[in-house]
């Protein structure tokens, strides 16, 4: 169910654009507006403006604009229902859900348990600065070429080997064991009370994109246990809990999203340390997976930022095997997906400190793309020529993995096209075998093997449609443009234009929801239409008629000529065109029947002549009501 009009009026009306905003950039008042630098492209001059009186923003050169909730939409790449609770959640605005009420302060209440993570998270991080019994960790960290900066920037920390040392200074807090035990810092133990899972572990909290701690991964530090056993397992990430779910979330995107968003271009590599080499190297798209293999909802939420990625593996032979694993979930996504291996027993830690951030993009820039490693993996020791039996296995696997693409996606684009045919080609060269041949297999493939289909991604994909504006009607354009300026006129509009003489599309739609307003009972003014549509586009697409709506008027009033129409007179000439287009249409019609030969002799008479009189009467040689 959608978020209740009032709700999203309330939410709006307690957000201040020009904070909001101005919480991410350096903003300027220039004249009624403010102005500054557009995060979403490469702004050299103020190309960002915010009109505060009407709660709304516009980028003239992405061509992009919208207000409170389109903006934190397009910024963290959310849909419309995230946006909203994150609004309400910043203004203080419950949301009450259908079901039990959720008790603030309770181990269920959300807020509550964001606040016990940004403790635990600075409990950690200054037990890590100052703790005379952290000191082997620091010099740890550093010995591994990590700076304090980069400590402080990704609040790292460190559990104490205590069991509940957590746990005993959350005494005087409101976080008592269930909430601890709800973010997983804590767990019951079978003699009652709880105990700690991160003990003894360098902590690398894990945040979301509104940047609030939501997880904790813990690696490891040798020889710091003394006479304890050392932890079996490397790293203990947080288990699943109200906030954190793995496949929902990348490490270190909280930090580079926004640079990935401009460059659409990700890398994906497998430990926390891997990101903050490549961060701490000037590196900014770079994250990792938490404690799970990479999955259909990682690939929903990293096409939510990227178009284009490459995975990194290790260049041992457990992340060679792990290239097969998720190579067909990318082919059979469309995804441009690139690999990396690393040379022999390499990792990108190891490989961004040694030979530096250049040494290691120029790596990432020349890692092929998945099809061709598939190719090189599959062939690889083979003597294509004389292992026959091999030979056939390797390509059948190829041909297996591109036989996850659709062939109607292939269809669909003549770049992918020639990129099959291509690789088709490629591969019946290698194989020593005709491209005819190969394509037939093929072809009995993807009949025979149903392709994976997954869930298409929600409205977010469409932050990213542009809006030519330039081919939007201009008769639908201005007849928005007087009822959004002028609300009174929307039951004349609505009784006099039916839906159906708009072209589909985004006008469409705008046009469909004020009449919504109109058989409602409400007005469809510029507020509440922007309220009413959740779609970014159509708030784009709402604020720029608008906007130009308002430039028509400040040119009218500059000249002052006294020959501007009056509303009523404009209304008038507006629908007047769409009464043109209709007869035109209907006159088409009549003609392609004709030119069919589809009518009957009579029919074809008295459509001849209802032809000749609407000709007649548009050239004035007769009135409107003569016959």
């Amino acid at each position: 169910m959608l978020p209740d009009f009032d709700l999203k009026d309330r939410v709006k009306q307690a957000t201040n654009i020009v904070s909001l905003i101005g919480g991410d950039m350096q903003l300027r008042r220039q004249g009624g507006n403010y102005v500054g630098l557009c995060p979403w492209h490469e702004d050299s001059r103020p190309s960002f403006q915010i009109n505060e009186s009407r709660q709304s923003w516009a980028c003239w050169v992405c061509a992009d604009r919208g207000d409170v909730f389109s903006y934190v939409m397009k910024r963290d790449s959310l849909g419309f229902r995230e946006a909203l609770e994150f609004l309400a959640n910043e203004a203080g605005i419950q949301i009450t859900k259908s079901g039990r009420k959720i008790q603030k302060g309770s181990a269920q209440d959300k807020n509550t348990l964001i606040r016990a993570m940004e403790w635990a998270q600075d409990k950690y991080h200054q037990f890590l600065l100052q703790s005379d019994a952290a000191a082997p960790v620091r010099s740890y960290l550093s010995e591994r070429g990590i700076t304090d900066q980069t400590i402080a920037e990704f609040h790292i920390g460190f559990a104490p080997l205590a069991w509940s040392w957590l746990i005993d200074h959350a005494q005087n807090t409101e976080f008592n064991g269930k909430i601890l035990e709800a973010c997983n810092l804590a767990l019951a133990s079978s003699r009652g009370g709880w105990y700690e899972p991160f003990r003894g572990r360098v902590l690398f909290p894990i945040h979301n994109l509104q940047q609030r701690p939501i997880a904790l991964g813990g690696r490891v530090v040798p020889g710091i246990y003394g006479s304890d056993p050392e932890p079996k397992g490397k790293y203990y990430n947080s288990s699943e809990t109200l906030l954190f779910t793995k496949s929902d979330n990348l490490y270190g995107l909280s930090k580079v999203y926004r640079e990935v968003q401009k460059t659409r271009r990700l890398t994906i590599v497998e430990g926390y340390t891997d990101v903050i080499a490549a961060y701490q190297a000037g590196l900014r798209n770079t994250v990792a997976v938490l404690g799970t293999a990479l999955n259909e909802r990682h690939l929903k939420l990293i096409k939510r930022f990227a178009d284009q990625v490459t995975l990194v593996l290790d260049g041992d032979e457990a992340g060679q095997k792990r290239t097969n694993q998720i190579l067909d979930l990318f082919v059979a996504q469309d995804m441009d997906l690139r690999i990396l291996s690393l040379p022999e027993g390499a990792d990108p830690f190891d490989y961004v400190n040694e030979h530096g951030a250049d040494a290691f993009q120029s790596l990432v820039d020349g890692a092929p793309d998945a099809l061709a490693h598939k190719i090189n993996i599959e062939t690889s020791g083979i003597d294509l020529v004389n292992e026959t039996h091999a030979a056939n296995q390797a390509l059948e696997n190829i041909l297996k993995t591109v036989a996850q693409v659709p062939a109607s996606t292939i269809a669909a684009s003549a770049a992918k096209s020639l990129r099959q045919d291509q690789l088709l080609t490629r591969v019946a060269r290698q194989f020593q075998t005709t491209r005819e041949q190969v394509k037939a297999r093929l072809k009995e493939l993807r009949n025979s093997t149903r392709p994976r289909r997954f869930q298409q991604p929600d409205s977010t994909s469409d932050l990213h449609q542009q809006i030519d504006f330039s081919k939007l009607d201009n008769k639908e354009t201005e007849l928005l443009q007087l009822v959004l300026t002028t609300p009174t006129l929307a039951d004349l509009a609505i009784e006099r234009v039916s839906p159906e003489q708009f072209a589909a599309g985004p006008l469409k739609e705008i046009f469909e929801t004020i009449g919504e307003f109109f058989h409602d009972g409400r007005e469809a003014s510029y507020e509440s239409v922007m309220l009413h549509v959740d779609d970014p586009v159509l708030k784009n697409v709402v604020e720029y008629l608008l906007e130009e709506a308002t430039q028509k008027q400040a040119a009218a009033n500059a000249n002052n000529t006294g020959l501007e129409l009056p509303v009523m007179a404009q209304l008038d000439s507006v629908i007047e065109a769409f009464n043109r287009q209709q007869i035109q249409s209907a006159e088409q019609a009549r003609i392609s029947k004709l030119q069919q030969q589809s009518l009957e002799a009579d029919e074809e008479a008295m459509a001849l002549e209802e032809l000749l009189r609407q000709t007649r009467q548009r050239q004035g040689l007769i009135a409107p009501t003569d016959g």
